[in-house]
């Protein structure tokens, strides 16, 4: 089915033009950006991560999810500026931004989505909690491959790259995850009073398949048939052998 954006002209003798189709009134653009979706469709995955992993009506076990501005960088240093954001915290950081120039593949891109996380466990040392930082890392990246399911931003790649443990201060244990990710922009338009029309494509379609819809009373067409809309060509160019040799062949 495909939608006229001209309305059909009131024909003569009728008043006001009765058209019979639908006309659908809406709203004009629609404009998604790639990068704010995925960096919402990441932080709500990232709140799903519990501080219990047995209670899914518990709390974050990150207290901050945000958008990162220099701070991670302000908190590793030897005097850390940031004292005000509460910890565990995730950063979130996009580097190597680069569009495609291809001409059929416009507004495409291709970035990498740097997903930095700061823990504050004091007795990081312990035996028993020096690997936190791995079963975190693991929780991080089976939530964001979840949300591969019901994110929309990120259906079209959302890859792990690589896993990084920065030595840093403050009591604090920085650590940082590369995720390759690819983007479209997005800009549609809705247009305004569509009318809906069917379109027949004979031999393969007719009105005879939707009767109800053939409110101009055309009937099946009955040019073009089948042979004259398909058969076979040859894949090689070449001279053709005489007919006489086709038909002892």
């Amino acid at each position: 089915m495909l939608k006229d954006k001209r309305p059909r002209q009131p024909e003569q003798g009728q008043a006001g033009g009765t058209d019979n189709a639908l006309r659908i009134a809406v709203a004009e653009e629609v404009s998604l950006n790639p990068f704010a979706g995925i960096y919402l469709a990441v932080k709500r995955a990232i709140l799903t991560i519990k501080e219990n992993p047995e209670a899914p009506a518990g709390d974050p076990f990150f207290k901050t999810v945000a958008i990162d501005t220099g701070q991670f960088a302000r908190i590793v240093r030897s005097g850390n500026l940031e004292t005000e954001i509460m910890f565990p915290a995730v950063f979130i950081h996009f580097v190597n931004v680069r569009y495609l120039v291809q001409q059929q593949r416009i507004g495409e891109g291709r970035a990498t989505m740097r997903v930095r996380f700061i823990l504050n466990t004091l007795n990081n040392q312990d035996p028993d909690r020096e690997c936190d930082a791995f079963y975190i890392f693991q929780r991080i990246n089976v939530a964001i491959q979840d949300a591969k399911s019901y994110e929309p931003a990120l259906n079209e790649r959302c890859n792990l790259l690589y896993f990084d443990m920065p030595e840093t201060t403050n009591m604090l244990q920085a650590y940082w995850i590369d995720y390759e990710v690819w983007f479209r922009e997005a800009s549609a338009w809705k247009y305004r009073d569509w009318v809906e029309r069917y379109l027949v494509m004979p031999p393969f379609t007719n009105h005879g398949d939707a009767p109800q819809h053939d409110d101009e009373k055309h009937g099946d067409h009955m040019c073009p048939a089948h042979k004259e809309t398909s058969g076979y060509a040859p894949s090689v160019e070449g001279n053709a052998p005489p007919a006489e040799e086709r038909q002892d062949s």
